[in-house]
């Protein structure tokens, strides 16, 4: 590996044989060779290294398509079958071999490709617990098929030779299916010339323990290389060095040099073989788990370290956001960029300290207060935690001495086991906002002591005139009973120019008196107290009286006024007196606009449960921009003053709150110099005893 792929990220490997490096493909036809050259030499001892093969049976069923990965096992138990036959044993012995040989392969295979209908991996733990379960399950199952085998045969299997061959079959099942399984190539923490340093001290040591001594000691001065290597360099690195060393001791053994070697044509050779095949399956033992947990371990670590760079460089990108992290006892750990901006402190003078530097000390104990815990950072954290997550608004004061508003969210951080171990703190500075807010309460305070103050004043006007007005009724009543005792002659012969003086006293004295009244119907309608009676009542007696009243005003004038009454009565339930209030108002209003020569009509008609009263004339009219004023008390309208046209703008308002108070509704369409309608809705009373049955 080059050194610039030690920096490189992670990168996946297609694994083993497939993956580009020939060196294990050597070393395997190495091994099947050992394993056909022992048979033909056709010693007892080693009749267990016969079983080797068995390894890349089971390779070659995990690499071919799941659909013909049963091919290879068969062929590999007849392939065990004829290598045994070699050998001068029975032939049901032979074909227990060769049955044992298709079992450990089957089971083997079934185990690592489970969960993968590809080429099984060794990425994880889990794949490497299934790599150990099929490694030792496959040659349990093989050794009980072929002593049973033997066991027909009528030969008694010994143990020393089942225990040298489930040895065998459980180094060649781990070993040899090691570079057919697909794992990743982490990056190397290494420089090529480590790398290398570290090939060189293996194939050193291995070839001098195992040629110029014979101390089996010496053997683990492997151990410390080995696991230098498994803690720096890839899985391909150390699959190759396990070879290396298998080739090795196996070739110097069978020549009968070093620690592990054999005597060829000595029966005695079992237990010796038993220790070498222990010597190197602890190799395998050691040397693939660590591989693979110091390589996941350095991916996690790189992994790790891409995400706290990561989550660094938003924390340092919000710049408007203050992110306070804490330990459990509330030493400030994390002081980002945003904090540093927004609070004007240096983060590396934070570190070590608790937030309680720029919370003041009120605020932390009204904080307490609220969620009945001690003034303390992390007290009052875990109390507000377990409350909610609502963001709160704490004070905050900044280096420079001047207090500002935050918006403050803490939330827990936990570790695996689910306890607490910090505090995240984040805040925005939203002083601006509760300025906002204080200046909109005060002037919400401000206008709701104005309002105050106006229904008060508008109470005390309304109490005036209600007083003034009752007061005013007495007098009035007297002056007008006078002066029409005067103007009748009553008291005597009175000259014509004191007969007009007296006309215009009493005109002007009624105009008066009706204001009066105005303004009393006023108060009681502003005051709610407008009691009504309810009484049937014919509404075209309504609509006569109120006419009765007016005509006399019509001899002076030249206006054409026609009524249209319906044959039927118009009933209604309501107060008389107040009724006729509204139609003489608006028969009223229409007289004062329209000029002589017009014409104002009044009719009354009944439709399916209601009464309509249509007051409508051909005079002034409103504009239509004045139009949704009409029923406001006191309004008078641009062309009434104009015109300098009497009135109190009362009228109208009155008529609405009465005809309201009858259930009814009231409306006006006008146009101005063309005219105006008034239209009154009332309920019909007494409408479904009228209908036919």
């Amino acid at each position: 590996m080059s050194s610039t792929d030690v920096a490189g990220a992670a990168r996946p490997e297609a694994g083993g044989l497939l993956a580009g490096t020939r060196l294990p493909a050597l070393l395997l036809l190495a091994v099947l060779g050992l394993g056909f050259v022992a048979a033909y030499w056709g010693e007892t001892w080693v009749v267990a290294f016969t079983q080797w093969p068995v390894g890349l049976v089971t390779a070659a069923a995990i690499v071919a398509p799941l659909r013909w990965a049963p091919v290879p096992v068969v062929l590999g138990g007849l392939a065990g079958w004829w290598t045994m036959s070699l050998v001068d044993v029975r032939p049901l012995t032979a074909v227990g071999f060769g049955v044992s040989v298709a079992v450990q392969a089957l089971a083997a295979t079934i185990v690592l490709r489970r969960r993968d209908r590809g080429r099984p991996g060794l990425r994880s733990q889990g794949d490497l617990g299934r790599w150990l379960v099929a490694g030792t399950l496959g040659p349990l199952l093989g050794v009980l098929t072929l002593a049973g085998f033997v066991g027909a045969a009528g030969v008694q299997p010994r143990t020393s030779q089942s225990v040298l061959v489930l040895l065998a079959t459980t180094f060649s099942q781990l070993l040899l299916t090691l570079p057919f399984l697909r794992f990743d190539r982490t990056t190397q923490r290494v420089t090529d010339p480590e790398r290398w340093a570290q090939w060189v001290a293996v194939l050193a040591a291995t070839t001098a323990v195992f040629t110029l001594q014979d101390e089996v000691a010496w053997a683990f001065t492997l151990v410390p290389l080995l696991a230098w290597g498994a803690l720096r360099l890839t899985l391909t690195d150390m699959i190759a060095q396990l070879f290396v060393i298998t080739v090795t001791v196996l070739t110097f053994a069978s020549i009968g040099v070093g620690p592990y070697s054999i005597a060829l044509h000595e029966r005695t050779a079992v237990p010796d073989t038993t220790v070498l095949l222990l010597f190197l399956l602890s190799a395998v033992l050691l040397v693939v788990p660590y591989t693979l947990v110091a390589q996941l371990f350095r991916a996690r670590s790189a992994e790790a370290h891409r995400e706290r760079e990561l989550v660094g460089r938003i924390m340092d990108s919000a710049t408007r956001t203050a992110i306070i992290g804490t330990d459990r006892d509330g030493r400030i750990t994390v002081f980002n960029v945003g904090a540093e901006l927004l609070l004007g402190y240096d983060a590396r003078d934070m570190l070590g300290q608790t937030p309680a530097a720029f919370v003041p000390r009120s605020e932390l104990r009204a904080l307490a207060e609220a969620v009945g815990t001690a003034p303390e950072f992390h007290r009052i954290a875990r109390a507000l935690t377990k409350r909610s997550s609502e963001p709160r608004d704490w004070r905050m004061r900044r280096k420079s001495g001047e207090m500002r508003s935050h918006s403050v969210t803490i939330t827990r951080m936990h570790d695996q086991r689910g306890e607490v171990v910090g505090y995240v703190c984040t805040s925005e500075d939203v002083t601006a906002r509760v300025q906002r807010q204080d200046a909109l309460l005060a002037a919400l305070l401000s206008e709701r002591e104005a309002v105050e103050r106006l229904e008060q004043a508008d109470r005390m006007k309304d109490a005036l005139v209600s007083t003034v007005s009752h007061e005013l009724r007495t007098p009035l009543t007297s002056v007008l009973g006078y002066a029409t005792m005067l103007a009748d002659g009553d008291l005597g012969e009175i000259p014509p120019l004191v007969a007009q003086t007296l006309e215009r006293i009493i005109n002007n004295g009624e105009r008066l008196r009706s204001l009066v009244e105005d303004l009393l119907v006023l108060s009681r309608v502003n005051a709610g107290q407008l009691d009504l009676a309810s009484e049937p009542l014919d509404l075209r007696d309504v609509v006569r009286s109120a006419y009765d009243v007016v005509a006399p005003q019509l001899e002076t004038r030249d206006l054409e006024v026609r009524v249209a009454l319906p044959d039927d009565e118009a009933l209604v339930d309501g107060d008389a007196g107040m009724l006729e209030r509204v139609v003489l108002n608006l028969l009223t209003n229409a007289l004062k606009f329209t000029h002589d020569g017009g014409q104002v009509d009044v009719s009354l008609r009944l439709e399916s449960d209601e009464v309509v009263i249509e007051v409508s004339d051909t005079g002034l009219g409103i504009p239509v921009d004045e139009q949704d004023q009409l029923f406001t008390q006191f309004f008078r309208s641009s062309i009434a003053k104009r015109e300098a046209i009497q009135g109190t703008g009362l009228g109208l308002s009155i008529a609405h709150a009465i005809v309201e108070q009858h259930g009814g509704v009231i409306g006006a369409t006008s146009e101005p110099s063309i005219g105006s309608t008034f239209l009154v809705v009332l309920p019909r009373l007494g409408v479904r005893a009228q209908q036919p049955a």
